[in-house]
């Protein structure tokens, strides 16, 4: 590139005047008048070496490999420009940028060269397309899910569980929007069969675990549907309703648990079992109340739960009041809770049944559960389901499905009273019969036969250790043509002897066994 001349410059200068003399393509030229013009180097193995000052004044280098001398001088002369520009900061002049451009599009190598040397914009690498946001897996959604519950501990504990057993079955990498009705159906079928993490009976879990297991996926899922990650819930058509086991019901007499009671370890175990009877109380609730909460000058109580309501009003009935006075009499000085010994989360059932088997009894199904049914069923039959519900802290529709039992003196009163309706008689007129009365006795004479029985026993009440071993034997007559008839007729008569024995396995259940002749 050929040099202007100073002098020439100097008349350009006073001839245009300043401010043509600020404008860029002069300035480059006094740029160039200061000998740090871009210099082509050949070397012996005929690569191209480019040397120039950058706009700083510092010396580099370029080496665009082996290419003709005039091509090395176009770009130097590029390079020269581009310097010059960046000088007096202006972009470079339109032909410049296409051979930049094209550059970047064509070769790439050194347009990268000029990019390092602070002769050209770095390329932006093409923005990927945006992938479309993925719904979580099973794994996240559920642990985000219970990290935000507010439950109780025990509540967390069985989400966590829930989950797992999702995970164990379909992997921790199924996506939440991949889960779909028959998902939901096969899951339910292997909990059935399968579902049973411990299988220390059985591979497969009970009816209602089943249900409450489907019931904590709905909650899952439910959620990913509010949040919009999926349009419906696949356990939508899945059961979920905890039914009651009426074959599992057991009412618990209160003389049982008085006999409980006497052969209770320590204070805290009594008050414990009469909280269940005499209150209705879960198991976990009658280890977390306060004395501050009980009103024994008023008969009321609030009491305390993790289920909800988390306190509820109650009355201190009268079977209750006694073994509250007699804790409150044995508490410890400044004592906070009723109960000292034991937590909410304490596994109490091993206990309880060393307890009742102690007072001669035989352990009843659900021990805790069936006190606080009892409970319940004993004040439906005298008070408004309404009022009994908000005392134990549950719903009519609960207390009917889950706790409230049949007792046989209200259904034989039922029978024999009806509602007793003013106005209407359910006595044929006199002087006529009706054909099923003319063949019975009339009701005087059935009055006598009726059983008066106590409100308080269950219809089928469970045996005790005692009753267990009583078998009843047909009486037979001794005959001497059949000489069978003679061993069974002595069976008779010694017929009030056990012939069983009672025993425990390791769970303290009570099993029997044929005497050994």
């Amino acid at each position: 590139m050929a040099r202007v001349d100073t002098a020439q410059l100097t008349s350009q200068i006073f001839t245009a005047g300043w401010r043509l003399a600020l404008q860029p393509a002069v300035l480059a030229n006094i740029y160039r008048q200061k000998d740090i013009m871009a210099t082509i180097i050949q070397k012996q193995n005929k690569t191209i070496e480019i040397r120039f000052k950058d706009a700083n004044g510092k010396s580099q280098s370029i080496y665009p490999g082996k290419i003709a001398k005039r091509a090395a001088q176009s770009i130097g002369s590029k390079i020269d420009h581009i310097v010059g520009r960046q000088i007096v900061g202006a972009e470079p002049d339109h032909e410049v940028a296409q051979w930049l451009a094209k550059l970047a599009e064509n070769s790439g190598i050194l347009y990268a060269k000029l990019v390092k040397k602070g002769l050209a914009q770095p390329l932006r690498a093409a923005e990927p397309a945006a992938e479309p946001d993925l719904a979580p897996t099973i794994r996240k959604w559920c642990d985000d899910y219970i990290a935000a519950h507010p439950g109780a501990d025990r509540t967390i504990e069985l989400l966590t569980v829930t989950a797992r057993s999702l995970c164990h079955k379909f992997g921790d990498d199924k996506r939440i929007d991949t889960f779909n009705a028959g998902d939901a159906e096969t899951y339910r079928k292997w909990l059935q069969t399968n579902g049973n993490e411990h299988k220390k009976y059985k591979a497969g879990l009970a009816l209602n675990t089943v249900r409450r297991t489907i019931g904590r996926c709905k909650q899952f899922f439910g959620s990913a549907v509010k949040h919009q990650l999926i349009s419906r819930n696949p356990f939508d058509g899945e059961a979920s309703a905890v039914t009651g086991n009426e074959d599992r019901l057991v009412m618990v007499p209160a003389e049982w648990i008085e006999k409980c009671i006497r052969k209770a370890p320590c204070e805290d175990w009594r008050i414990m079992l009469a909280f269940a009877r005499y209150a209705g109380m879960r198991s976990h609730e009658t280890r977390i109340q306060k004395w501050e909460d009980i009103d024994l000058a008023n008969n009321e109580m609030l009491v305390r739960s993790h289920k909800t309501p988390p306190v509820r009003r109650c009355p201190i009935f009268p079977e209750l009041r006694p073994h509250l006075l007699r804790a409150r009499e044995h508490a410890p000085e400044g004592a906070e809770l009723v109960v000292t010994r034991y937590d909410a989360d304490a596994n109490i059932l091993t206990t309880m049944k060393k307890i009742v088997i102690k007072a001669g009894l035989v352990p009843w199904a659900k021990l805790m559960q069936n006190l606080r049914a009892t409970r319940e069923t004993e004040l439906l039959a005298h008070y408004p389901a309404k009022d009994v519900t908000s005392w134990l802290g549950n719903s009519p529709e609960v207390a009917n499905k889950h706790y409230a039992m049949t007792m046989q003196a209200s259904f034989d009163r039922a029978i024999e009273e009806g509602a007793k309706i003013v106005g209407v008689t359910t006595a044929p007129p006199k002087g006529q019969t009706t054909a099923a009365s003319a063949t019975e006795p009339a009701n005087d004479d059935l009055t006598d036969d009726l059983d008066v029985v106590d409100p308080k026993t269950p219809p089928n009440p469970p045996p005790t250790v005692q009753d267990k071993g009583r078998q009843s034997t047909p009486t037979k007559k001794a005959d001497a043509k059949k000489p069978l008839n003679n061993w069974v007729c002595l069976a008779s008569a010694l017929g009030d002897l056990a012939t069983q024995l009672p025993r425990q396995d390791s769970n303290y259940r009570l099993k029997y066994g044929e005497l050994s002749m």
